[in-house]
């Protein structure tokens, strides 16, 4: 067989994770607790397989904060910009009720969208409050597509603070954990030095019991490797056509 190639240090973290998870599903497939060495570098693996997958969940949550907090930046502007354009309108009972709403608004501010994730949840809590009362309801129900916004916006802060909940949780729960980035370069690490040549010697030394497994991960390997090379002349090819 073919001596299985190293983990190419350009991987992604996606890529890495998704390698890891395959790796040590073939080496389930067997028994390896008689080979020691083996175990303990299959245990490595499973523990950088399972860091960098709820690494990767972890900065997951964070990018969809970042969506749900700028949907509400959203929502917060055109619940403004609507309310504003009614008191410009020459209807007295329009603009009066647009004047009593946007009175409300124009004491937070549109930059409640510049603060922390946490100062800026307070205060849409704060506004909603605010227009919910008897006398601003009553003057929301007076301009049309107002009480529509008021609802996005209250719909697009409470997906906010349930995706910072989870951030939350898992923060708490692994608050040491370490980046994915530096976990993905041990785990290529670790794969490289102790797990591809080991398995090269193995398969030679006792076919019988490593060759097949060995196939299977040099196969591996050379699917994430391929898909590394592949990125990597496409982002050149793209960049060529740039300078043309």
């Amino acid at each position: 067989m073919k001596l299985i190639k190293k983990v190419s240090t350009s991987s992604r973290n996606g890529d890495v994770s998704a390698l890891l998870t395959l790796i040590v599903g073939a080496f389930a497939k067997n028994d390896w607790t008689a080979d020691t060495y083996l175990s303990t570098v299959l245990a490595t693996v499973s523990e950088y397989d399972t860091s960098l997958t709820e690494s990767l969940k972890r900065l997951q949550v964070f990018s969809q904060m970042a969506e749900k907090d700028h949907e509400r930046d959203i929502a917060i502007l055109s619940l403004f910009k609507l309310v504003e354009g009614y008191t410009h309108i020459p209807v007295a009972e329009v603009k009066e009720a647009a004047v009593v709403v946007y009175n409300v608004l124009n004491h937070y501010g549109l930059n409640i969208r510049n603060d922390d994730y946490a100062g800026e949840s307070a205060e849409i809590r704060s506004v909603l409050n605010d227009l919910g009362k008897t006398d601003i309801a009553a003057a929301i129900t007076k301009l049309q597509g107002v009480s529509d916004l008021v609802t996005v916006l209250t719909t697009t802060q409470k997906d906010f603070e349930t995706v910072a909940l989870q951030q939350a949780e898992g923060e708490g729960a692994k608050q040491d954990l370490a980046s994915a980035s530096k976990i993905k370069k041990a785990a290529i690490k670790e794969l490289n030095d102790n797990l591809v040549g080991y398995m090269n010697t193995m398969a030679k030394a006792k076919p019988d019991t490593y060759k097949a497994t060995a196939q299977t991960i040099s196969e591996l390997i050379d699917s994430n490797n391929e898909k590394v090379k592949r990125r990597r002349t496409e982002s050149e090819a793209e960049a060529d056509a740039e300078a043309i």
